[in-house]
């Protein structure tokens, strides 16, 4: 995979590179733990797989949604939709809301599947929003980083900086004569 950050790539031939005398083959994205990079370093073909397997995934929980109650199908969306939904969540960040729009619509059909099936005075308890929960995600990023200084996420930290402050910038406004 040749990685650039030109959106299109250039039009140089790429060097051929022997593995055991074969020619390997270049490829436009690779898949490192289940997340498709591609060769601009964006994440849009694996936000686009993502969203077509929790929207099939869902479709087989709506399939069978007349053999459970409201809470089977919660459960049932929870494990097999929502854990695909959750999975790297970062990746979400850099991606257009067009992207995450995909995502809110497969939880909104399944929020209206649990509507129906529940019964008339049943509590129904809501399904957090998936922004909230990527937002959540990068938090515990954040802080894992800076706070817990985890080995693996050493390269994230940036030092800290000191500001000093010039004498202009200590006198409070309304103070100069």
């Amino acid at each position: 995979m040749l990685i650039s950050r030109r959106q299109c790539p250039p039009d140089t031939p790429s060097p051929t590179i022997l593995l055991g005398g074969r020619p390997v083959p270049l490829q436009t994205s690779i898949s490192i733990l289940g997340v498709e990079v591609n060769s601009v370093l964006t994440f849009t073909d694996h936000i686009r797989t993502i969203a077509r397997k929790a929207a099939w995934k869902f479709s087989c929980v709506r399939r069978v949604s007349h053999l459970l109650d409201s809470q089977g199908i919660t459960t049932l969306y929870a494990a097999q939709v929502c854990s695909l939904m959750e999975y790297a969540p970062l990746t979400w960040s850099s991606c257009p809301p067009s992207y995450v729009s995909l995502l809110d619509k497969v939880q909104a059909r399944a929020q209206r599947l649990i509507r129906l099936k529940a019964l008339q005075d049943q509590l129904l308890p809501p399904l957090q929003p998936l922004q909230q929960r990527r937002d959540v995600a990068g938090l515990c990023v954040v802080y894992k980083t800076h706070k817990q200084h985890v080995p693996h996420l050493a390269a994230l930290r940036q030092p800290w900086e000191d500001h000093t402050a010039t004498p202009h910038e200590l006198l409070l406004p309304g103070t100069i004569n």
